[in-house]
């Protein structure tokens, strides 16, 4: 497959087979994690194979069907790394608190987009109650879980998806929007 045609491919996988995952496939999805942009290499990857962990997982985040992937990988981000590694940065990060989300945002996307490109399917899991996950993977308090993405064989082929015209959400610099009736 050519870069655009993984772009375009990615879809949230929910249905998986039970073909499992292996050691090296999960490597080799997290090596192109850590090649992402980032500020900070604050990012944390837990991999969730045990089927009564993945269970409690799926719980935390009030969705069963998470427990059917092959492994749940929770990312986390270690918040407190990034003051050690930027202190010039840390100012920013404090106010914001954007960079370990931007962070590890942009290695999931990796992740994911490797996935695909590997014949797996994934899905981002933002909702979940963050202090259940990191009690059951055991995160330190200076490690925020960020996402759950479950890993697997899809049970049924990834179609392209459509969007809409680019027209709707690219503005140039110089961008007069539209009247509506309400100008």
């Amino acid at each position: 497959m050519t870069l655009e045609e993984i772009i375009t491919t990615r879809r949230s996988v929910r249905k998986f087979t039970d073909e499992p995952v292996s050691k090296e496939e999960i490597l080799r999805l997290l090596d192109m994690a850590r090649w992402a942009p980032y500020a900070s290499p604050c990012w944390r990857f837990v991999v969730i194979e045990e089927p009564e962990r993945k269970e409690e997982v799926a719980q935390a985040a009030r969705q069963g069907w998470i427990a059917t992937a092959a492994v749940v990988i929770v990312v986390g981000a270690d918040t407190q790394d990034f003051s050690k590694a930027h202190a010039w940065r840390w100012d920013a990060y404090k106010r914001r608190g954007l960079f370990y989300i931007q962070d590890t945002a942009a290695a999931i996307q990796n992740l994911m987009l490797a996935a695909v490109d590997m014949g797996l399917g994934t899905c981002w899991i933002g909702s979940f109650n963050e202090g259940d996950v990191a009690k059951i993977v055991g995160l330190s308090a200076r490690v925020r879980p960020v996402a759950l993405i479950p890993v697997g064989h899809p049970a049924e082929p990834q179609q392209k998806a459509t969007r809409g015209p680019l027209e709707e959400i690219v503005f140039w610099e110089n961008y007069e929007p539209p009247k509506t009736a309400t100008d």
